[in-house]
Order: structure tokens, then sequence, then C-alpha cells
């Protein structure tokens, strides 16, 4: 079993004078440099857990039981080199209406759930019944019908709970989109407030469940309780002002609460479909023209956004797109265009030191979609180390870590942060606690208006005497999720956006963490330092 390495005293801050490092030596201190353009792990983007691009599949219960995970593994495949660690989960119940969820439908969702698991990814995930609107759809659930499922869903949602990063409101009219049902549910606001309360209560009290606009969090502002569990999803990033966003651009209550509330919560959202925006919908005259990559970058900053779908408006490929409509939808515009880091810089928006410098110093180009990518959610970037390299059994040794937060948002899920040992045969060895909450990683001070980077600070204690004997020992940073289930799984560890610090994969496939330097333990006959 793994040794524990922590003098708990000193962790605590109360630290007795036999545990104390001798005056005499200064600790050790490294300093740590941030990726740099043309970076292998820059050009892909850093692919981490519970933030970043996502995709967007969709399974009808009923009819895509043989193929439940087909387009997940199809998508994840192309999508790959975008590094996407979530997938935006669509659970059609519409063939269930009329009777209870089957076994058969919960195979169904388990086996996608399997699937994502076995691609070490995590949900974010829907419940809806009618995929058309505008009067096409002919069937949909009553409040009754929708309220009943829910309740026969909850031990499928406890089951899987670690696999789901958040719930999505959904239930209610096309695409779970609150609006265009066939029963008008989207009118009564008696049956959104019993869909919403539902729903946090069937949701695992750790998770959250996202509404489309800030209208529908407030039909619970008269319960604080579920108020603070209500967060934010936008299915229509158009950036301009447009008849079917919500009124969600700036300027208009809506963005502003977002604003003001998102810090603390996960923030989804979406562009429209590139063959309506770009191309031009015959029936949407105020359709067709490119969204803008940098003001997007900036509204993702503003709301804390924590994913975006790399589905709409990229790589589509959708059956209404006409022949001679343009291909080059918003997001491949946005990989030729360059971000200007003066502009970053006026608007207050977060980037690293080295991010626009090669390995060489000079100044590098980096694209708008490779700024939206890498900042959406956290970006979290080691700072320097204080330690002392070489230690001596008996005494407990501090080690200090600073990070910034270079991303739009906090981390969110629940994660446990340790100083781990490896030794020259690649075994772990040994793990100390640290007193680190990365929900507390906020990029800056919620309302602070320069946006100014919190620094953060990782501490914990080694203890030399409960390692194995003298020799050379690897420093590890790891950031592990706290699922039982997860937690040796380095898929879902988190990764640091640092230059020259490796990233250790253990022999069995069970660690995963930032090697951050080395540890010497001499020979019992040296020197006393």
């Amino acid at each position: 079993m793994m040794k524990l390495l922590v003098c708990a005293a000193m962790l605590a801050g109360v630290v007795p004078a036999s545990a104390s490092a001798p005056e005499s030596r200064m600790p050790d201190r490294i300093v740590f440099e941030g990726l740099v353009a043309g970076d292998s792990l820059a050009r892909q983007g850093l692919r981490n857990p519970g933030r970043g691009f996502r995709l967007e599949t969709a399974v009808d219960v009923v009819k895509d039981r043989e193929r439940a995970d087909a387009q997940l593994l199809e998508l994840a495949t192309e999508y790959a080199s975008d590094s996407v660690a979530l997938a935006q989960s669509y659970f059609y119940l519409g063939g269930a209406l009329g009777r209870s969820l089957s076994d058969e439908d919960f195979a169904v969702m388990q086996r996608y759930f399997d699937r994502l698991r076995d691609l070490g990814m995590k949900s974010v995930l829907r419940f809806a019944y009618e995929r058309d609107f505008m009067g096409r759809a002919t069937d949909g659930p009553t409040l009754e019908q929708a309220l009943g499922h829910l309740d026969e869903l909850a031990p499928f949602l406890s089951k899987n709970r670690d696999l789901i990063l958040v719930v999505q409101a959904g239930v209610i009219g096309a695409w779970g989109e609150w609006h265009s049902s066939v029963h008008g549910l989207e009118y009564s606001e008696p049956a959104q407030r019993a869909i919403l309360e539902k729903l946090l209560e069937i949701v695992p009290e750790e998770l959250q469940v996202q509404v489309r606009v800030p209208d529908y969090k407030n039909i619970l502002r008269d319960r604080p309780e579920l108020y603070r569990r209500l967060l934010f999803h936008d299915d229509f990033i158009v950036i301009r002002p447009n008849r079917w966003d919500g009124n969600m651009h700036e300027g208009t209550p809506n963005f502003e609460q977002m604003v003001r509330e998102s810090p603390d919560l996960i923030v989804d959202g979406e562009l429209p479909w590139g063959f309506w925006s770009v191309g031009g919908d015959p029936d949407a005259p105020d359709s067709g023209w490119l969204i803008d990559g940098r003001e997007t970058a900036r509204r993702l900053f503003l709301q804390h956004y924590t994913s975006l779908s790399v589905i709409h408006n990229y790589k589509e490929r959708h059956a209404v797109q006409k022949e001679d409509q343009p291909t080059e939808f918003s997001m491949i515009r946005w990989k030729r265009t360059p971000i200007d880091p003066e502009y970053l810089v006026r608007e207050g928006m977060p980037f690293s030191e080295d991010y626009f410098r090669d390995a060489e110093g000079h100044s590098a180009l980096r694209s708008e979609f490779e700024y939206v990518r890498d900042h959406l959610g956290y970006r979290l970037e080691l700072q320097e180390m204080q330690y002392t390299r070489k230690m001596q059994p008996g005494q407990c040794y501090p080690v200090r870590v600073t990070l910034i937060n270079r991303g739009f948002a906090t981390v969110f899920g629940r994660y446990e942060v340790r100083f781990a040992l490896i030794d020259s045969c690649g075994r772990v060895v040994g793990s100390c606690a640290t007193d680190a909450d990365c929900r507390a990683w906020q990029p800056y001070e919620p309302g602070d208006p320069t946006h100014t980077p919190k620094v953060h600070a990782i501490n914990g204690v080694l203890d030399p005497a409960l390692l194995p004997g003298p020799g050379c020992y690897r420093l590890g940073l790891w950031i592990a999720d706290a699922s039982e289930r997860l937690r040796m799984d380095p898929r879902y560890a988190i990764r640091c956006a640092n230059r020259g610090l490796p990233w250790w994969v253990s022999a069995d496939g069970s660690y995963g963490m930032t090697i951050l330097g080395e540890v010497e333990i001499p020979e019992s006959d040296e020197t006393s330092f």
C-alpha cells in the first residue's frame, strides 16, 4: 500500500521546532515557464477533463438501441485533434411516451456512458423528447409524463454521477430548448417551475443544472437553495443582436446577469449551425454572416465559459446544407485569423507571457481558434516551486507551488491535489495531502474590473522517514478526480500548461501527474546539512 508522506502539524500551520527545516539552508526555488507556440501540446491543445470544446451527440433510446455509442465513437475520432474531453449527450425519450422507461431504455443509455468512460470523457447531459420545431413535431410529453420519467431517471443519474459534468434542463420543446413544444409547456411558468424543481431533486446534490437563459433561472429566485444550483447554457451565440438570441447580447439585463453570476457557475454554449448563420437560410432573412471570433472569445471570457460546441459552425455536415452554400464556416475562419495580443491586454483577457512566443523566444502568432480552445474553462500554469531538494530523515519538509489560472473559468468537479514521489523503478512510493481546493482557483477575483490574475498556492509537507530508503525520487503534482472509479485513471487527472514539465503516466496506467523536479535522500552516513 502506498505510504503517506505528511506531517499533519506542519500542514495545519503548527510547526514544532523538531520538525522545522534548518534555518541555515534556504529552500530551493524553481521557476516554471508557460507553454510556447510550436510546442506539441500547444499545437493540438492541452486536453483536460471537464473543460474545453465539446462534441454533440444524440441517442434515441428506442430507435438507436443497436448503435447507442456509434456517433460518439465517430465524432471522438474526427475531433481528436481538437483536444476534446466532453460530449453533450442528448437522450431522446419520445419513444417511451405513454409508458415507463424500460430496462432496454436504460441499457441503451448505460452503453453510451460505458463508452464515454472508455474514451476518458465526461457528459454535458440533456434529456429531450421532440426533435423538430415550428409545429412539425407530432408528439411530446405532458407535464405529468415528463415528471414521471424524471423520477425514474434518478437512479441512473446517481450511478453515473462521476461521468456527468453538468445536466442541462432540457425536457421541454424542440431539442429540449424550451420552445416549440407540442403541449405548450414553455408558456406555463408552473410547468417550468415543476420541471426545474424535479430536476434539482433527482440530480445528485454535488451536480448542477443549466438553463438556457436567466429568465428561467429567475423562476426559482424565491428558493435560494435551488437557485444557486442553476447555471447557464446559451444555444445561440451570435454576438450581434438577433431576434433568436433570447436577449443575451451585450447590454441586456440577461447578459449582465450572466456576467455577474458566472464566476461560480459552469457555463456552456454553442454557435448556431453554419449552414444557417454563414450560408443564409432562405426562411430567415436575418441569417447569413460569419460570427466574429475575437468578439466571441471576449464574451466567453466575460461570462466564464467552461465549454463550447466544436460541432457547430466548424466541420459540420448538415442534411439541409445546399451544394452551393459556403463550406468555410465561422470556426474555420477563426483558424486562419490571428488574435491580437494588444486586444487581449486592452480587454483584460487572460494569456501567459509565453503564449505568443516560440521556443527561441521570438514573437509567434496565435489564431482566434487556438485562443478559444486553450482558454475555455481552466488553464493551470504553474509559476514556481519552493522546496528542499536534498532531504534528511527525521525532519519534515514543506513544499509550496504557486499557480495562475489563465483560463476563462475556475475548475469544477471534485479533485484531490497531492504531491507524490516516484522511485527509480517508476513506482509511486508515497504521496502527501495538500491544502488546495481547485474550485477556488479563479482566474481573477470576481468583480475585479482590472481582471488582475490571482496567484494561488498549493502547500504540502514531505516526511522522508516514510520513504523506502536513500535515493533519488521524482516529485510530481497529482490532481486526480476524487471519484473512486476515476481516481486511478490518468485521463481524468489535470495537466498543467507548462513547458518542460513532463506528463508522467505510470506503467500500469493508474497515475497521471506533472513532474516538478527531483528529491534526493542521501545515505545515512552523509553529513547532515
